[in-house]
């Protein structure tokens, strides 16, 4: 079994015609913990086979993604159902008060019915990085406890981490 690793890197990501959809800051790179599950499997599968300094191109399958679109995801609800007032097509919000709740898009509004899309925006889509990997490094046996990177001075960037 492979050990852990606190990966940073910068990406750009585009859909298959090429329109940029995210990309790190300048200067600020994404840092994970390989295995935590903080990105998605593709990407991070081409990121641990690649060295510091190497950049590349990765594409990403749904599978490998954010998976396929599930019909099933989509509901219709009746506005006074909502956590808000008013609502319109592209809006987006939580779908209830737990951290855990799926976060839902408004596809369609029709009087007091209102349909949610609770797949992920990039679902069902081939994904295209550019990827920069500034470094690897051994994950320290706190990052593993917590399970996440501890970076910029300590647990939680120098504060008091929750764990």
């Amino acid at each position: 079994m492979s050990t852990q690793q606190v990966i940073s890197f910068n990406y750009t990501l585009r859909n298959k015609a090429g329109e940029v959809i995210d990309q790190s800051r300048e200067g600020e790179p994404l840092e994970f913990l390989s295995g935590a599950g903080f990105i998605i499997e593709g990407l991070e599968e081409n990121l641990l086979s690649m060295d510091a300094g190497q950049s590349g191109e990765v594409m990403v399958r749904p599978e490998k993604g954010y998976g396929f679109r599930d019909e099933a995801q989509i509901d219709v609800v009746s506005l006074s159902q909502l956590p808000v007032d008013e609502v319109k097509v592209g809006d987006y919000f939580q779908a209830g008060s737990d951290r855990q709740a799926p976060v839902v898009r408004v596809i369609k509004v029709d009087g007091d019915s209102v349909t949610l899309d609770a797949n992920h925006p990039l679902a069902g889509q081939d994904l295209f990085f550019s990827v920069d990997l500034v470094s690897k490094r051994a994950a320290t046996p706190e990052e593993l406890a917590h399970g996440h990177v501890h970076s910029g001075g300590g647990c939680c960037g120098g504060g008091s981490c929750s764990h």
